[in-house]
């Protein structure tokens, strides 16, 4: 975890916050903060590409775009699109991919922080939805 201090929280005993990484007798849990440091350390070694963020209010959303090499999937070369929503409602997008040509659309995910799903009619154009205050990764096959 990149400079993440405390790293470790007892669940009985928290005087720190935000910590990473939270147990007790019985289980061991990653925060959403701990997730968030880990999708982006996947993606370590990224290429960012150009990409347009348009929206009415440019402090409740962002978004980046990178091509990545998932080490963990054969090594296959993946169109990663990251969007915070810092606001207090879904954030609707639409997606246009220019000249983005993928090998297999159909095995394209959607991250939600700890939860990763298929994504729903993926293509060079889509209408997805991002939750209320929720950090989304977009993973499109290239």
């Amino acid at each position: 975890m990149a400079s993440y201090a405390p790293l470790f929280v007892n669940d009985n005993d928290r005087r720190w916050n935000p910590d990473a990484i939270v147990f007790n007798s019985n289980q061991v849990y990653g925060t959403p903060s701990y997730w968030v440091q880990t999708l982006f350390k996947e993606s370590n070694g990224a290429t960012f590409l150009e990409s347009q963020f348009q929206t009415l209010n440019p402090n409740l959303a962002d978004a980046s775009v990178i091509s990545w090499e998932n080490p963990r999937n054969n090594k296959k070369i993946y169109l990663r699109i990251k969007v915070a929503n810092l606001g207090e409602t879904q954030l609707n997008l639409n997606i246009s991919l220019n000249g983005f040509v993928s090998s297999d659309i159909t095995k394209s995910t959607k991250t939600v922080v700890t939860q990763t799903s298929p994504l729903e009619n993926p293509g060079n154009k889509m209408n997805v939805v991002t939750p209320p205050l929720s950090f989304t990764v977009f993973d499109l096959l290239k």
